[in-house]
């Protein structure tokens, strides 16, 4: 009965909070993907039933089809905003609902789907007698479950074979020694856990130049609204109180909206109009969010609203121009001219130079539609070049071929040994995908296995001559 009443109390405080961040995860839910807001999930309950579980939508609109019921890292169905989500564990918020009806309760291992949950050995099964719970001592010890998937593998056999038997032994032994106070240390754990874990060592690794992007444009977003303050009063003395008070929000509030816009999602050494429209978009959306919150916090009384425009203008050229200024020093521009015949969905394997110049001459005729790259460098995931998102490495292909309707992959890597040549192509036309080699000074044909063998090397080209070369695209 204790237990019930602190279920319904823990809930309704979670209720409370979930209406009150509502507004805004469904906003940008919606604005990044189409799809509905919430997700609705089988789960395995007490003695077994099945109940839905709620959570907020982090993958593309029919993802539950496709693919494995386990989801690793850089999965290529998780949407930009899901990652975000599911990083701060928001996500797991509208739970609360299964916590009010009774289906959950606030501390017990975490409720398991049904496929997977019919694979636990007999001795596991006494897992099922307890309810569900919303903590549970897994979320302590494997907070980012998906970082531990390694590349390659198959994630559901994985997720069997090694994560699962440590999982389930963990969830027994608490089963078999819960308490009321090792639940009250289990509560402060998470709490800590879920604060310390949004940023990991292999997150930081991988995202490291990203990470300085947003520390400069912290820095400029400061910068540029001290100096349209002093190009508007001519002095810091006037205004100097609401200055004090404003500085804060500046980056409290930009820095999500730069976030939601994806600033940070893309290479610097392939930056590209689409990037430098999504700053001139984003600036002047978080200079009216900016605006909102002053007004809203009573700040703004006696303050210019100059201040705030000059600052629109100052920040957007401040964050084109050291971009550009990044991409001036990294990056060497190629020419190829590139002719094709038929209209079809492309995937671009290998996203470095050679990728690029193929991604740029591809784009030349509007009826081609390259839906994005992949690159087995986990650096890269999830970040664009040239506008053109990374979607995954060479395990996702099956999964982004169903997902994006992919008819053609376009192989753009410049030092290829044959026998990993002969792998790229195999596993395209094991999923019926028509494949082609970008390579310099060659005719691009259908690449066939049975054209290639291990003892026969492929020409690959080991340089980039700054001459003009043409490319022909050659379907006969």
């Amino acid at each position: 009965m204790l237990t019930r009443i602190i279920d319904i109390c823990f809930s309704l405080f979670g209720l409370l909070v979930l209406a009150i961040c509502y507004p805004l995860v469904a906003l940008l839910i919606k604005l990044d993907s189409r799809g509905p807001v919430f997700f609705k999930c089988s789960r395995v309950g007490l003695n077994g039933k099945i109940f839905q579980m709620y959570k907020f939508r982090t993958m593309i609109e029919g993802a539950e089809g496709i693919g494995p019921s386990v989801s690793p890292l850089g999965d290529p169905r998780v949407t930009q905003v899901g990652r975000l989500l599911r990083r701060l564990k928001v996500n797991e918020f509208p739970q609360f609902i299964n916590l009010f009806k009774g289906e959950m309760t606030l501390f017990g291992p975490r409720p398991e789907s049904p496929d997977l949950a019919a694979l636990y050995p007999p001795e596991a099964k006494k897992i099922f007698l307890v309810k569900p719970g919303l903590i549970g001592p897994n979320q302590i010890l494997r907070r980012n479950e998906e970082e531990g998937y390694p590349p390659g593998v198959d994630p559901k056999k994985y997720y069997l074979e090694t994560i699962l038997p440590g999982k389930l032994a963990i969830d027994l032994q608490y089963i078999e020694n819960k308490s009321f106070l090792k639940n009250v240390k289990l509560f402060f754990q998470i709490i800590w856990v879920i604060l310390t874990g949004v940023l990991s060592r292999r997150i930081l690794l991988n995202n490291w130049t990203q990470i300085l992007l947003l520390v400069a444009d912290a820095c400029l977003c400061l910068f540029s609204f001290t100096l349209s303050h002093l190009l508007r009063f001519e002095s810091f003395r006037v205004g100097l109180p609401v200055f004090y008070k404003l500085l804060p929000l500046v980056v409290l509030v930009r820095l999500p909206i730069f976030f939601f816009f994806d600033f940070y999602h893309s290479l610097i050494r392939y930056l590209s109009f689409s990037d430098i429209k999504r700053i001139f978009t984003g600036v002047p959306v978080s200079s009216v969010f900016l605006v909102a919150f002053a007004f809203f916090f009573g700040t703004l009384q006696g303050y210019s609203r100059m201040v705030f425009l000059i600052d629109c203008f100052c920040l957007s050229f401040l964050l084109t121009g050291y971009r550009w200024l990044a991409w001036e020093y990294l990056h060497y521009q190629k020419g190829i001219t590139i002719v094709k015949d038929d209209k079809m969905n492309i995937l671009i394997w290998g996203a470095g130079d050679y990728g690029d110049l193929c991604l740029r001459y591809l784009r030349k005729d509007p009826s081609v539609e390259i839906v994005g790259f992949i690159d087995d460098d986990p650096a890269k995931r999830g970040k664009r070049m040239d506008g053109v998102k990374i979607l995954g490495d060479r395990y996702d292909l099956q999964i982004i071929t169903q997902l994006f309707k992919i008819k053609q992959v376009v192989i753009a890597i410049t030092k290829a040994p044959a026998h990993e040549l002969k792998q790229m192509i195999c596993a395209c036309h094991d999923l019926g995908l028509k494949t082609q080699i970008f390579m310099e000074k060659m005719q691009m044909k259908e690449a066939k296995p049975d054209l290639l063998s291990s003892e026969e090397p492929l020409p690959t080209n080991d340089c980039f001559p700054n001459r003009r070369k043409t490319i022909i695209w050659d379907e006969s």
